[in-house]
């Protein structure tokens, strides 16, 4: 079981993709509903609270977070816990609706330090070699 825990928040794919992330964060092109209807349907171990609090866990990964939404988009979603890079991104794939996700903006807690998705992802446990990330759990 991964030990190494991390806290990030995160947001759309940052505006100008040939700069590192910064504040200038965009929302997450999708909404509340969709992005719940979602993880319903790919992820039907999660538990997900219409106050937008989720929590997906198994034997190998932990992780609780918290969407944020307004104006129709989710503007930002708060994600804490344990996994592999590999069942991250495809949290964060079925939350926003898409795989184009790279250069959705992460600022990383608690040092407050800006990253694109996949330079974050990079600094994950890599994935499980038996493709436990692929199931439902």
């Amino acid at each position: 079981m991964p030990t190494d825990s991390f806290h990030i928040y995160l947001y759309g794919p940052h505006p100008h993709a040939d700069r590192l992330p910064s504040p200038d964060t965009t929302p997450i092109p999708t909404s509340f509903e969709a992005a719940g209807e979602r993880l319903h349907q790919s992820l039907p171990s999660i538990l997900f609270e219409p106050d937008g609090s989720f929590a997906w866990a198994s034997k190998d990964h932990q992780v609780v977070g918290m969407i944020y939404d307004a104006a129709m988009e989710i503007q930002y979603v708060e994600i804490r816990g344990h996994c592999d890079a590999s069942r991250l991104r495809k949290l964060v794939e079925i939350l926003a609706g898409t795989t184009q996700i790279d250069q959705f903006a992460v600022m990383v807690l608690p040092e407050r330090q800006w990253k694109n998705f996949q330079s974050f992802a990079i600094s994950l446990p890599a994935s499980d070699p038996d493709g436990a990330a692929d199931s439902n759990e």
